[in-house]
């Protein structure tokens, strides 16, 4: 098996519940109050900003922290909006800020382009879901999707059996390696994940039922991947660390009326609050669950739905690296458009240019970010 350290139990969430989705586990409730700082944390989610790593709404200070993507060493430059963080760390002085200590960003499928239909495509045996909150690279829109594009996605469990994904990011690709995230199957000595037959040494020790991700190179007939990389991303693997939890991902199954499937992770909600107070859980539905782990399960303290509105939302914190004019401009790699803007705090219009470091909100546009505020900052 691959030499790289094997997820942590909060990281298998960040990918299995990728649904959303990485490493990691959990003890203590939900302690994030104002003031308490110190407390260890881990947040599991799609980023939704910068200046500070922003996931789950908690601004993470980044400076010191080591970076991960897809297992190799990264740096801070290298994130993307959209694409799933797994960020271990402490609650700040309040329940907004923390520090990072490490970021593990993981993609969940890379390939060609199979087959595109409205509101998803397949690709590596995987159905992959886009929205309005899907972040894209290299392409304006999902309309623009065609087979026989390659591509790198990073998203969430949208199904218990793990084959169909909610994309966050899907950026256009030259990587020439396929990539697969799914439930492993067995039948006598041959193993197959969405379709994939394995093949190659490492996946001779996979067993049936394992959430991995697999990496490799595709068969010229499509239908078999030999196997060069394997990150295991089932609680089976992992090892249950200390902490305050925080997961974004989407509801997989309704197990009873307490209990749910995030992802492939089972959720006691039992003792929780929910956002909105009345919020009755469905299978599809976006939510962000605060709890500990207890015997292997996520117990919940607070479940809080996401909406679309909430999840189209950015803000940025850096210098304008890109100008060429006010509808098109880049600010930590996210072109952006501010022609909508009638005003701008601590300047004017006309201090929006290069070099300039600007702090501002948004919404997701395809591969935009439609800025609704922006302020001048020193």
């Amino acid at each position: 098996m691959n030499s790289d350290h094997e997820l942590p139990r909060r990281g298998f969430l960040a990918l299995a519940a990728w649904s959303l989705a990485s490493c990691g586990g959990g003890m203590g409730g939900f302690a994030g109050l104002p003031g308490t700082g110190g407390t260890g944390i881990s947040s599991f989610g799609s980023i939704s900003g910068f200046g500070s790593v922003i996931v789950n709404s908690i601004k993470f200070d980044d400076l010191q922290a080591s970076i991960r993507m897809d297992g190799d060493a990264a740096t801070t430059t290298d994130l993307r909006i959209g694409m799933v963080a797994s960020v271990q760390g402490v609650r700040g002085t309040t329940v907004s800020l923390g520090t990072a200590n490490s970021i593990e960003v993981w993609s969940i499928a890379q390939g060609v382009v199979s087959q595109v239909s409205t509101g998803q495509f397949n690709l590596a045996g995987m159905t992959l879901q886009t929205s309005n909150a899907t972040v894209f690279e290299g392409i304006s829109s999902a309309a623009l999707l065609m087979p026989g594009m390659r591509l790198s996605v990073w998203g969430l469990q949208a199904s218990a059996d793990a084959r169909r994904w909610t994309a966050t990011r899907v950026a256009v690709s030259s990587a020439s390696t396929t990539v697969s995230s799914g439930l492993v199957q067995v039948a006598g000595s041959q193993r197959t994940l969405n379709g994939l037959m394995l093949t190659g040494s490492l996946a001779d020790s996979l067993t049936a039922g394992q959430l991995a991700r697999v990496q490799g190179s595709l068969s010229a007939s499509g239908d078999s991947l030999l196997v060069a990389r394997v990150k295991l991303l089932d609680a089976g693997s992992t090892q249950i660390q200390e902490g305050e939890t925080e997961v974004e991902g989407l509801v997989t199954a309704l197990l009873s009326a307490s209990r749910f499937k995030l992802g492939s992770i089972e959720v006691d909600a039992s003792a929780a609050s929910f956002e909105p107070v009345a919020l009755q859980l469905a299978v599809g539905m976006r939510v962000e669950v605060h709890g500990e782990w207890q015997a292997g399960v996520l117990t919940a303290t607070k479940v809080e739905v996401e909406d679309e509105e909430e999840l189209d939302q950015v803000e940025i914190e850096a210098p304008i690296t890109e100008f060429t004019s006010l509808s098109n401009f880049v600010v930590r790699s996210q072109r952006c458009d501010a022609s909508g803007l009638t005003t701008v705090k601590n300047g004017t219009l006309a201090d929006i240019k290069l070099g300039a470091k600007v702090h501002l909100k948004g919404t997701k546009a395809g591969d935009l970010i439609k800025v609704t505020q922006l302020s001048l900052e020193d």
